[in-house]
């Protein structure tokens, strides 16, 4: 995996700040475009309100913040596309199965992740919006960001984001200060995939998934 100490830096800011981005970045139904970043601003403030209006609730029931995760992020995340960029070619040969329990584990390890994180959000931290692209004949979006904090040298972040038949997007990467953190998973698996199995690594996923309170 990739340890550049700034990158590491930025993926813990993102891990506590990051929650509402993602979130927001699936609400429209159309392709994105000059009101994409509006729109999210607008999903961010609204999301950042209702956290801190149930920060007590959320934080005496875990249930209800997993729950919350569960709702509003995971829906926004292209689930099948991440895992199967992340395994690589480990996908291509993983049974239904296997493929199903990543997915499941990696979701919940992602959930679970970031609901625990998420109360570290100050209110200090700021998400500053750049002009968004598209790709691919409009079904990629690319949101640049700069996350910005007190005193400290402000990150860059693109969210890449892929237009479903649905007419909604979702998100399959995060590049922060020009990495990506589909790659970096999938350096890490790919190690452990080939020292242990693909099976150990599901099973770690899953181990890792039901520790985290």
């Amino acid at each position: 995996m990739l340890r550049n100490p700034r990158y590491l830096r930025a993926v813990k800011i993102v891990h506590r700040f990051a929650l509402a981005a993602v979130a927001a970045l699936g609400v429209g139904t159309t392709v994105a475009g000059p009101t994409a970043d509006e729109m999210i601003q607008g999903t961010v403030s609204a999301l950042i309100d209702e956290l801190q209006e149930r920060r007590a609730e959320l934080e005496a029931d875990h249930g209800a913040l997993y729950a919350l995760v569960e709702e509003i992020v995971v829906p926004r995340i292209a689930v099948t596309k991440v895992s199967r960029l992340i395994l690589g070619p480990h996908w291509k040969t993983a049974s239904q199965d296997q493929r199903e329990r990543f997915m499941t584990g990696f979701k919940n390890l992602l959930m679970r992740s970031y609901a625990t994180a998420m109360f570290e959000y100050t209110g200090e931290q700021e998400l500053r919006f750049g002009t968004v692209t598209t790709r691919a004949e409009g079904r990629i979006a690319v949101v640049p960001t700069e996350l910005a904090l007190p005193a400290q040298e402000s990150v860059p972040i693109e969210y890449y984001c892929l237009l479903g038949s649905d007419g909604g997007w979702k998100i399959y990467d995060i590049q922060i200060d020009g990495i990506s953190m589909i790659i970096s998973y999938r350096n890490q698996y790919r190690e452990y995939i080939d020292a242990n199995g693909l099976d150990a690594l599901i099973e770690s996923l899953e181990a890792k998934a039901s520790e985290i309170h």
